[in-house]
Formats: C-alpha cells, sequence, structure tokens
C-alpha cells in the first residue's frame, strides 16, 4: 500500500495534477466499485465508510462530513477535489492509502512524497537483486 500525499508533497508532474483536481466522490472510496482510489474502505450503509485499518469512520452528509477517529471527531466541509480530500486527512491524522488504480495509471515518482521516490526504488531494485544499479 502507497500513503497517499497531498500534491505539494509530491514533485509535482502536471498528469498528477490534473488527476487530483479531479471532483472528490465517495465512490472512490468503495471497494465495490471501478472508481476506488483509496484502499482499505469498506462500504456499510449509505455514505458511511469504516476503515478496515483502524477505528476509523467517515459519514457524509449534504454539505459536510464527520470524521471519527478513536475518541476525536472532526467536521469538515465536503471536498472538492481528490487532493481536498487527502488534505483533510493529513490535517485530522488519518494515514490514506492509493487503491491499484492509481499505482496503474501513474508512475511511483507522481504519487509518493518527494522524500520517498529513492527510497522506493532503492528497496525494488534490492527486492530484484540489482541494488548496485541505482548511482
Amino acid at each position: 500500500m502507497i500513503k497517499a500525499v497531498p500534491f505539494i508533497q509530491t514533485i509535482g508532474t502536471e498528469k498528477f495534477k490534473e488527476f487530483l483536481l479531479q471532483p472528490f466522490k465517495t465512490e472512490q472510496l468503495d471497494s465495490n466499485t471501478d472508481k476506488e482510489l483509496f484502499d482499505g474502505w469498506i462500504y456499510t450503509e449509505e455514505e458511511i465508510y469504516f476503515n478496515k485499518i483502524g477505528r476509523i469512520t467517515l459519514n457524509f452528509h449534504s454539505t459536510f462530513y464527520l470524521v471519527q477517529l478513536n475518541d476525536a471527531n472532526y467536521k469538515l466541509p465536503i471536498p472538492k477535489t481528490i487532493d481536498d480530500f487527502v488534505n483533510d486527512m493529513m490535517r485530522v491524522g488519518v494515514e490514506i492509502y492509493w487503491s491499484d488504480l492509481v499505482d496503474e495509471k501513474f508512475e511511483p515518482k507522481d504519487y509518493l512524497q518527494k522524500d520517498e521516490i529513492r527510497k522506493y526504488f532503492e528497496t525494488l531494485l534490492n527486492k530484484m537483486g540489482k541494488f548496485n544499479e541505482l548511482k
């Protein structure tokens, strides 16, 4: 799983920027759709999502959504873009992860945090037994 970070923390490719500026839709959390962008959420009933990894609930209403994280509750306006949602989650301390769909559409350098790109490729080359090829 690759952690989702706000656009400002990536290297800022134009292609990824365009993607993140698309409208946010709750279907992007639903693993039962082909639009799932964020891994680890379970859709339970009308606009309520539970995180499979931790004790986090997102409850969407018409003009706002509630984030219930352990004992804390946050009321946030509905995000306009995918990047707004990623920023909201980071702001309240919820780690979210990209689904395989994002990995299929983009190169890791597009969506990884700037400081994590080299580490990602070092790990990958090490797994392939080709660590010496990274200069």
